[in-house]
């Protein structure tokens, strides 16, 4: 992170008041976190759920520092002061605001990337290509909320090229506010499902919040869509030669064609993806839509595409030394997302027997039973070796898999690491074993068990 900024200039930027030190020292760097935070760097406190940082405002953090970023309505009269002090009325709403302001310096392409899933592999996917182009700013790992996406934008330099930025959101106007921070040029819409239903209430919201994403685009700026999510195709209208389209429909400007084939208007590239799955080919159609929208050649958005590696717990293959095929893909779980990874498995691993360890779907608020009803009559009609399912929610999915009379057996668990002892050791080379479900459930305690 380089800020190049005085003190006086974040104090304005952020909406803020200089209270303490000289306007004219320059600051560099910032932290929210007092576990990372490096001599001499700002400390910007964040009231999160768990921790207010102006609790932690001590004379060694004091000293450590080279000022602090404060609510001006937390600061002790006591409180020990650093070399510097900012007071704002609000600190998230103030490292949004340096945020949008440092983005401001930069006249670069800004993607924006949401939707239900796939948002993070896709954005990993874009971030490969684009930095065979040049110097590339992306949120590190899923730095996708309020706070994530600020601190993901102070990390834009003068030699990026390219900003991607995913964008994710848990209630409606969310996508709004980032994107208002992020201020993209590009947007990238991957599908539109059931996700954070406790707090969206329906799928129709999920589509409008997502949606906002297509509204703060420039009058010019290119939305890269899902033409085979019936959600996002209703945008296509209105969009006209703004639209990007990809799917597998003919239609489709970026369209897979086969398992290893792209074609990218007209132009057929062959892919061979580190991932698999129908999904993982819709992950690579959006990225391909969104760089070819860049103006970035078919042969460069090949490269790109294939020295992806899935991210941890995302269609992660762990090593066991039966021979078995371990996949990590518990990341995070919705329904649209458990039938996609599901679909994937039984497609990449055909030929082996098949195990699933699964967790319970969260946030899916008052219609959870139907969705993992839903789910265990679907497992009920595939080739499985065994089913071990995990948590409370999962019991509505074993009722179901068990009222339809599987032809393997199907246990139940609070946790994922009671089943350590009907798996360790019992794994060997024609196996291959699925874990998924919601980050919650913790089931790569068991994957490590094994």
């Amino acid at each position: 992170m380089r800020l190049d900024l005085t003190w006086g200039e974040l104090a304005r930027a952020a909406g803020g008041r200089l209270a303490r030190g000289e306007a004219s020292d320059r600051v560099d760097a910032l932290s929210t976190d007092t576990r990372a935070l490096k001599e001499g760097q700002a400390f910007w406190a964040l009231v999160g759920e768990r921790v207010d940082a102006h609790r932690l405002l001590d004379k060694a953090l004091a000293t450590k520092v080279s000022g602090w970023i404060v609510a001006d309505d937390r600061l002790g009269v006591d409180a020990p002061c650093p070399a510097h002090l900012v007071l704002v009325p609000d600190t998230l709403k103030a490292l949004q605001a340096l945020a949008r302001r440092h983005r401001r310096r930069f006249e670069i392409p800004i993607v924006g990337v949401a939707g239900s899933n796939g948002k993070t592999t896709t954005k990993e996917m874009l971030h490969s290509i684009c930095s065979l182009v040049g110097p590339t700013c992306a949120n590190p790992g899923n730095w996708n909320n309020e706070i994530g996406v600020p601190l993901s934008l102070l990390e834009l330099e003068s030699e990026h090229r390219y900003g991607i930025f995913e964008l994710a959101a848990c209630r409606k106007g969310e996508i709004a506010d980032l994107s208002r921070v992020a201020e993209p040029t590009i947007g990238v819409l991957t599908n539109i499902g059931p996700d954070h239903l406790e707090t969206f209430g329906a799928v129709e919201t999920t589509f409008q919040t997502n949606s906002e994403l297509v509204e703060a685009l420039p009058a010019d700026g290119a939305a890269v869509i899902n033409a085979d999510d019936p959600w996002l195709a209703a945008l296509e209208p209105r969009l006209g030669a703004r639209a990007v389209t990809y799917g597998a429909g003919s239609h489709c400007r970026v369209r897979f064609d086969g398992k290893d084939g792209l074609i990218i208007d007209r132009h057929r590239i062959k892919v061979s993806l580190k991932s698999f799955g129908v999904y993982s080919r819709y992950n690579a159609a959006a990225a391909a839509a969104a760089a070819w929208a860049l103006g970035i050649d078919p042969d460069t958005i090949r490269r790109g595409l294939e020295s992806h590696a899935p991210g941890m717990m995302r269609q992660e293959l762990l090593p066991h030394s039966s021979g078995a095929k371990l996949v990590m893909d518990a990341y995070n779980a919705n329904p649209a997302s458990m039938r996609a990874s599901l679909e994937a498995f039984i497609e990449e691993f055909k030929s082996l027997a098949k195990t699933l360890v699964l967790g319970d779907m969260k946030e899916l608020g008052p219609d959870s039973p139907r969705f993992h009803r839903e789910l265990g009559e679907r497992l009920a009609g595939l080739d499985l070796k065994a089913v071990y399912l995990v948590g409370p929610e999962m019991r509505a999915a074993q009722a179901a898999l068990l009222a339809a009379k599987p032809r393997f057996p199907v246990s139940h668990a609070p946790a994922a690491k009671d089943f350590t002892p009907a798996l360790k050791g019992k794994l060997a080379a024609r196996d291959a074993v699925l874990f998924k479900g919601s980050r919650a459930m913790r089931l790569e305690d068991l994957a490590k068990e094994l």
